[in-house]
């Protein structure tokens, strides 16, 4: 059962479109029928789903151009990487995923809310050649290991737009031993004492 006021929270404090709206309402329906065959969101999760689930992806746009090449890491249930593609209709978002039944998820909500995006199923070590502009994750890997698995795009130049949790300066200082980044850390508006942390210029520290 959807929580209309849940939904109501979110729209008080986010400003977005009707096309945007239309979009999000479409993959969280198909969330709801999928959810219930395949676990994707736990029955706790689904009264705040837009709250705390869409909220949390959404907060990041603004580190999002209109128009540009998204590849979303550990995809999931689809956040951030769906809710990004929903609002930024001009950009693609490639959504990776090692789980069989998350990625059919994932292609039957691309395909029910209309956007461009894209689903890889594999594992990202093994993952063909592509061009990113933004790299996002959320509760994927500590941040360790997360540059390891965005280091292909972002010593390219792509910037990384990371949803991290309370244990964020430990996982960053973990990092910095092994890479060398600049990093901008926004505190989240959704709560608790995450942050969305910017990562740039990435590059392999000395050994």
């Amino acid at each position: 059962m959807m929580n209309s006021e849940d939904r109501a929270t979110f729209l008080a404090e986010f400003d977005v479109s009707r096309e945007t709206l239309e979009r999000l309402d479409a993959v969280i329906l198909t969330l709801d029928a999928w959810r219930q065959r395949s676990n994707l969101i736990g029955p706790r999760e689904w009264p705040q789903i837009w709250g705390r689930h869409v909220a949390d992806s959404y907060q990041i746009l603004p580190f999002i151009p209109e128009s540009t090449r998204i590849v979303d890491l550990g995809s999931g249930a689809g956040f951030p990487g769906l809710i990004i593609s929903a609002a930024r209709p001009h950009s693609h978002v490639t959504m990776m995923e090692s789980v069989g039944k998350k990625c059919a998820f994932l292609r039957a909500a691309i395909g029910d809310a209309g956007l461009s995006a894209s689903v890889y199923q594999g594992r990202i070590e093994a993952a063909p050649n592509s061009t990113a502009d933004i790299i996002t994750a959320r509760a994927f890997a500590p941040l360790p290991k997360l540059l390891d698995y965005a280091a292909p795009w972002m010593e390219n130049g792509a910037t990384g737009v990371f949803l991290k949790g309370e244990r964020w300066k430990e996982e960053l200082t973990d990092a910095q031993q092994r890479w060398n980044f600049a990093y901008e850390a926004i505190p989240s508006r959704t709560g608790g004492s995450g942050v969305i942390l910017i990562v740039r210029e990435l590059k392999r520290g000395q050994r």
